[in-house]
This record gives C-alpha cells, sequence and structure tokens, in this order.
C-alpha cells in the first residue's frame, strides 16, 4: 500500500505551514528504516554526493527521482513532488513576505 497523506487519530489529513524540503522527509525515511545512505544511492542510480545534496536540501527532487524514490520506499511519487510543490512555494512566499 502506498502512503502519500499524514493522517491523526481520528484520520483527518494533518497539514502544515512548515517549510520542509523533501530531502529532509527523505532522510528521516532513511533513518527509521535503518538503510545506508550509501547503499539507497547506489539502489537510486545517483552518486552519494549527489543523494547528500538532495537530503541537504541543495538539489530538487525530479519527476524521475519520485518515481524511483516510490519503486525503492513503496512511498508514491507524487508525494514526493507534492512536497517538493510545497517546499517551493513557501520558499517564494517567504520571499514575498521579506520584500515587503
Amino acid at each position: 500500500m502506498k502512503t502519500d497523506k499524514v493522517i491523526d487519530k481520528k484520520e483527518n489529513e494533518i497539514f502544515t505551514t512548515a517549510t520542509l524540503h523533501p530531502g529532509e522527509v527523505l532522510e528521516l525515511e532513511l533513518s527509521a528504516r535503518n538503510i545506508k545512505k550509501s547503499e539507497f544511492a547506489q539502489s537510486l542510480g545517483i552518486k552519494p554526493g549527489h543523494l547528500s545534496e538532495l537530503l541537504h536540501g541543495k538539489r530538487h527532487v525530479s519527476a524521475y527521482t519520485a518515481i524511483n524514490l516510490e519503486r525503492l520506499l513503496d512511498i508514491s511519487a507524487e508525494f514526493w513532488l507534492r512536497v517538493q510543490m510545497h517546499y517551493d512555494l513557501q520558499v517564494e512566499r517567504n520571499k514575498l513576505k521579506e520584500a515587503a
């Protein structure tokens, strides 16, 4: 079963205004599953340095990467792309607030 929503105990979807990069979510997921980053990078078909940049918010999750994350973690590609889109929108909204 693929998961792509965060729900509370009453089965209500949880939303946040926090600016959370998908790399942060991925790092937590890898840690929770005790997956070594170097091995995961290899399974993902990328260099360890590329994965490190993703985990530290220096790279975006592309559609290609999202599909591979889905394949490896059974978390939908749509979830990863939504987290990326939400992050991008929050960053831009914060820039507009600061400029105002």
